[in-house]
Parts: C-alpha cells; sequence; structure tokens
C-alpha cells in the first residue's frame, strides 16, 4: 500500500508525505499547477509545503524521427535481438532556485486548495508535502487551454515508472515532469515502445535530474507517434514522474490529462466506470514492463446483459510481449454494446504482472468535451476518499463510480465533509451493491456545494472512481479515490 497506487496511511503515524511533481507556476504556463490537501479527520493539522522548481528540457539538435529519416533507419530502434547499453550521462540544467517552504492549517473536516503560482515563479513547479498525522489525502490539478485535469499525487519515490499510454502525433504533445526531492542528482533512461519498435532517444539516455528540482521533457520532440509507452529507469536515486498530456484538436480531441506513472506492475488492474457510445471513445493499454511474455485477458462488465441471450461479452485475449504493448479500442468493437455502461478488469493470467490505462474521449454529439486518462486500482478496499470537486449546478458534474469486487453484496455509505461540517448525503447511506456490480452517483442529485471532499466506506472491498465534467466547456478527468491503507485488498487474478 503507498506504492502501487497512492494511499492514505492510517493512524497512528507521525507524518504523511505526498508528492505532487507537474504543473507550471508562472503567467500564461502550460499547466497551472495548484494542490488540494483534505483532512477527513476531527483533528486540524498543519502541512509543510516545500516547492521545487525547474524548467523544460531543450529540444533535440535533430529529434528521432529525422535522425531516421536521414541515416535511413533509426539508430535508436531496439528489437528482441539487440539491446542498447548507455553509459554517457546528458549534462544537468542550470542549477535551479533553491526550494521554499510554506506551512499551511488545514482545519479538521475541511480542506484547504494553494496554487503554487502564489508561491513562487517558475516554468515548471511541484511541492512535497509533509502532513502530521495520518488520513490527510493530497489531489493536485492543472488548468490550461484545454480545460482542467485532476489527479491524486504519489505516496512513493521509486525507481522505475511505466505510462502505458501517450500520444505524440500533430497537434498533440505529452510533457514527462521528472520530480526529484532529495538533494544528490538522479540518472534517468527512458524508452519508448510505439509500432515502430523500442525507440531510446539519446537525449534520455543519462538525463540528470538534479537534486531538489523538477525537470520536463517534451515526448513530442524525439517522436510523432499516435501510441507510445514509456518505461522509464532511474541509475542513481529516486524520482516521482507525472504526465501531463495535451490534444489542440488536430485529431478531433480536446483537452488536458494529468497522471502519475505507475511505479509498480500488477496482476489485476480494475476501472469502474466505462461507457462507449455517439462521440465516445474508449480505449485500454496493457503494458508489460517485464522481459517475460504477459498473457492477459481485458473483460468488460457490463450494467445489463443482452436480454436474448444473457450472455456477457467474450473477453479480450491479448499477448504483450516483453516491453511492448497491446491495445483494445473498445468503441470500436461490436461486443461491447453502445451506450451500455460498464466495468473493466484488466488480468494477467499467466502470473507476469503488468500495467494497465484506460482513456476515455468525448466530442460533440456527447454531453461532455475532453480527453482523460488513468491506471486502473490494483486494490480494492473498505474506504475512499477524494479531496477535490464538488458539484455545482449549471457549471460542474460531479460522479462517483463503484465496482463491488466479491462475490458477496456490500453495502456502502458516501459522506462529505466541508467547512468543519460531515454531510451525510441524502440517499447514499447504507445502500447495497451486487456482487461484481456497479453504482453510479451524480452527486449534484444528492448536494450542491463548490467545495466537497468525499469519503467512500463499504463493507467489503469496492474500487472507488470519481469523473468531474465541465458543463458547457472543455474539460473531464476522471481518477481514481485514494484508498485507506489498512482496508486494502489484493484481488485474485484467477479468482473471477
Amino acid at each position: 500500500p503507498g506504492v502501487a497506487m497512492p494511499t492514505a496511511r492510517a493512524e497512528p503515524t507521525l507524518t504523511s508525505t505526498w508528492y505532487c511533481a507537474g504543473g507550471s507556476a508562472q503567467p500564461d504556463g502550460i499547466a497551472d499547477h495548484s494542490v488540494i490537501i483534505a483532512n477527513p479527520t476531527d483533528t486540524p493539522r498543519q502541512a509543510t509545503l516545500t516547492v521545487l522548481t525547474g524548467r523544460v528540457a531543450d529540444p533535440p539538435a535533430v529529434s528521432d524521427d529525422e535522425a531516421a529519416a536521414q541515416e535511413g533507419e533509426a539508430t535508436t530502434t531496439t528489437t528482441e535481438a539487440t539491446t542498447t547499453t548507455v553509459v554517457t550521462t546528458t549534462a544537468a540544467p542550470t542549477t535551479t532556485e533553491p526550494p521554499i517552504e510554506h506551512v499551511v492549517e488545514v482545519p479538521a473536516l475541511d480542506r484547504v486548495g494553494i496554487a503554487l503560482a502564489e508561491l513562487v515563479e517558475a516554468p515548471l513547479a511541484g511541492v512535497v508535502v509533509e502532513v502530521e498525522g495520518g488520513e490527510v489525502v493530497v489531489e493536485h490539478q492543472v488548468d490550461g487551454e484545454g480545460g482542467r485535469a485532476t489527479a491524486p499525487c504519489s505516496t512513493t519515490t521509486a525507481q522505475t515508472w511505466s505510462f502505458p499510454w501517450g500520444v505524440t502525433s500533430r497537434g498533440n504533445r505529452e510533457l514527462l515532469v521528472f520530480m526529484n526531492p532529495y538533494p544528490d542528482d538522479a540518472t534517468v533512461d527512458a524508452s519508448f515502445a510505439t509500432d515502430q519498435g523500442t525507440r531510446e532517444p539519446t537525449r534520455l539516455q543519462g538525463l540528470v535530474v538534479p537534486g531538489r528540482s523538477i525537470l520536463g521533457v517534451y515526448i513530442d520532440e524525439d517522436m510523432r507517434r499516435d501510441q507510445v509507452s514509456t518505461l522509464i529507469e532511474v541509475r542513481g536515486g529516486r524520482l516521482v514522474v507525472d504526465r501531463i498530456q495535451t490534444f489542440d484538436g488536430t485529431d478531433g480531441r480536446e483537452g488536458i490529462t494529468l497522471g502519475l506513472g505507475s511505479p509498480a506492475a500488477a496482476e489485476v488492474w480494475t476501472f469502474p466506470a466505462g461507457e462507449t457510445g455517439d462521440g465516445l471513445t474508449e480505449q485500454v493499454v496493457v503494458l508489460n514492463p517485464t522481459e517475460e511474455v504477459a498473457e492477459v485477458e481485458v473483460e468488460v462488465l457490463v450494467d445489463d446483459l443482452d436480454p436474448e441471450t444473457g450472455i456477457p461479452p467474450e473477453p479480450f485475449s491479448l499477448t504483450v510481449p516483453q516491453g511492448r504493448y497491446s491495445l483494445v479500442d473498445l468503441h470500436a468493437e461490436e461486443r461491447v454494446p453502445a451506450g451500455q455502461g460498464h466495468a473493466i478488469v484488466v488480468r494477467s493470467l499467466n502470473g507476469v504482472p503488468v500495467v494497465a490505462e484506460r482513456v476515455n474521449s468525448a466530442a460533440e454529439p456527447a454531453a461532455n468535451r475532453g480527453i482523460t486518462a488513468t491506471l486502473g486500482s490494483p486494490f480494492g478496499a473498505t474506504r475512499w476518499v477524494f479531496a477535490a470537486g464538488g458539484p455545482v449546478q449549471d457549471e460542474r458534474d460531479q460522479y462517483l463510480v463503484l465496482h463491488n469486487l466479491s462475490n458477496e453484496p456490500v453495502t456502502y455509505d458516501v459522506t462529505g465533509f466541508s467547512s468543519g461540517q460531515t454531510i451525510a448525503l441524502q440517499d447514499l447511506q447504507d445502500r447495497e451493491l451486487a456482487p461484481s456490480a456497479r453504482a453510479v452517483i451524480r452527486l449534484g442529485d444528492h448536494v450542491d456545494r463548490s467545495r466537497l471532499s468525499v469519503i467512500v466506506d463499504a463493507s467489503g472491498p469496492i474500487v472507488a472512481e470519481r469523473g468531474l465534467y465541465a458543463i458547457g466547456a472543455r474539460g473531464m478527468a476522471l481518477s481514481m479515490g485514494v484508498p485507506a491503507a489498512d482496508g486494502i485488498v489484493v484481488p485474485d487474478p484467477l479468482g473471477g
């Protein structure tokens, strides 16, 4: 808990540490960065913010694609028969400003939001949040031309990070943001799985991320691909890595996404929220970061079975080679009924752990506009916390989607907290969720508050996901909640 995905540490604990890597902190920045600290306890907490700054790395003199065109073949492409060993290092960028500290009080049953541009001015800024005690949850958000994206911050630093999905084709930009919260420099090697093999751009071999700083790299400056999976290894030190992906509408998609990479692979990934239909697209990307072939099943659990047959959709079977990805376009598959809500479960059938990410986009004639991507949950848990959000009529919609992982019914309660008050949401107490079923909850039908953090408590293991949607504008963000560490259950990949 706390490694495979962000997790709230239970009491008693002296401190909780959260790492929020990505975003800008200057006028007309690419993705204005803010953090939200939510305290679901009845005790006020103090949080110390250590703000780290940095910049975006200079583009390569010649991109990977241009070099391949000039030489007739991509010298940085590897196959199963060849590997590339790099022992050089790329020089560290210009020294950044020293970190600054800022202390905030987080009242009981309340949350505080801090825009990093109010504390520093820098092309990129991240923050380490250290909170007295446990149970506090930290999320962050970025605002840009594509709207707003919101996601949990990390509760771990790591030596490996994986991003199954990414797009660097024309009109789309992928920014990796590396945070090094430690005094010593860290050295990074990055490789990318594409439809044309594995790429290892020279400037991303031995890339130095200076201590106590942030460094951003635009991957689209190295290659232009419709799908890019990223594998990051830290030779020295430990990092946190976020991805900010933007779409300008060139390929029909518009919006901005924010999300952590995965520091650990798993045998099961669960996605409670899923839907296809007019204007909606949905993809599942499975990345195999190991050195063994993975046999994977992608199961779509629809809310209502076909009334004529009563048979669920046949699972998708994937063979994912080592270091490669496989992609399923659910909206293009007739076996998934259009307009039918569903959960998705990705399982490794041969014990080789993988990383799975779901990508959803919406355009006309769908009700919303935007794009969002999130890793699945490798856990079930009995408590989930959402720091950000709050439904506002005519301005912002907020949904919770719950999926029961067990073979038994569970009951659940949805509770909000704001301004020192606990709010038991009407008609959302002691509700029952059938085995393997979903509950889709539009919070605006139960409460109207611009500032509302939410807790979901269940009698058995569930996965809880939140959707935030701008009404009449671009902007959608789906993300898993933050589970409480003391109620976590790891599902059996072959158990259902």
